[in-house]
């Protein structure tokens, strides 16, 4: 990255903090704010901060401002920071819906000059310890420009999340919000659903067996439900109608493979070796998305 920044990021968390983490070693100023001065500490004395603060006013001469708080807060967040921002400063974020963010901001009376984005990385963990320089190593991270943005912006924003080693993928808010809920917010629902499902079974004895006997393939399938439970809520709500929609789509494509499960063997072999396939190239070893 030619030019130095100074970038501030609000919210030490796992996302947060991987930013941070990733950037410790460039001359960008590293600007960190957190709700609990203990986390600012942590994070001073790990030196991936230079500055930090509670108080939010430690970002008004920022040149860039990550918002890494949970998603039911980004928008309060975002007004606060509008407020505090230099003008000419680059806002963005890392909420998983994109929709009602860019509605406020595209809304607004005066110009913000905010680019969305969501970084398609994580872990079921939260929290500052949790955070992995190396996170988005290869991942996507989506960019939903607002119709403040200017393209000099967002290209300097895509350089920084280049820097962080994710490839940017520029598209609409609402398609955003669409595709995420079947690759990610409704593969969270039907992993909580799993693990309710089969915890509760309602013939108590095999459920209590099924449970000991779990092994890799429960614990894989079911990862998921594991994940922070207010991010894992504020997804499911943030994005209801889509999640709803891909169940109720996925209900009716689990039919066809239940008829050929159940009256066309020959179909099902062919259908199952077909996803075998696809699986196996969509990913690398190191897991990453190397297929589309």
């Amino acid at each position: 990255m030619q030019k130095e920044f100074s970038i501030a990021v609000i919210g030490l968390g796992l996302i947060g903090g991987s930013i941070l983490k990733k950037l410790k070693n460039t001359k960008n100023k590293l600007i960190g704010v957190s709700a609990r001065q203990e986390t600012i500490d942590k994070a001073l004395k790990e030196q991936i901060i230079s500055e930090g603060s509670t108080n939010i006013g430690i970002i008004k001469d920022a040149d860039i401002i990550f918002i890494c708080t949970p998603i039911n807060i980004t928008l309060d967040m975002l007004k606060e920071v509008i407020l505090i921002a230099k003008p000419e400063c680059i806002i963005t974020d890392v909420a998983g819906v994109k929709g009602f963010i860019m509605d406020f901001v595209n809304k607004n009376n005066a110009p913000v000059n905010f680019i969305g984005g969501h970084p398609m990385a994580g872990t079921e963990n939260k929290g500052l310890d949790a955070s992995d320089s190396n996170m988005f190593e290869k991942a996507k991270w989506v960019l939903t420009p607002s119709k403040w943005a200017q393209n000099k912006d967002v290209d300097i924003l895509k350089q920084i999340i280049n820097e962080l080693g994710a490839e940017v993928v520029v598209t609409d808010a609402y398609e955003h919000d669409k595709a995420v809920a079947l690759i990610s917010h409704f593969p969270l629902f039907l992993s909580q659903s799993l693990f309710d499902f089969v915890n509760n079974y309602p013939d108590k004895e095999t459920g209590r067996l099924a449970m000991k006997l779990a092994a890799s393939g429960f614990r894989d399938m079911t990862r998921l439900a594991a994940t922070n439970p207010t991010l894992a809520t504020d997804m499911l709500f943030q994005n209801r109608e889509n999640v709803v929609l891909a169940y109720k789509e996925y209900i009716e494509h689990s039919k066809l493979l239940e008829n050929e499960l159940v009256e066309q063997e020959e179909n099902f072999i062919k259908h199952v070796n077909e996803l075998v396939d696809s699986r196996k190239k969509m990913y690398s070893p190191e897991g990453k998305n190397i297929s589309y």
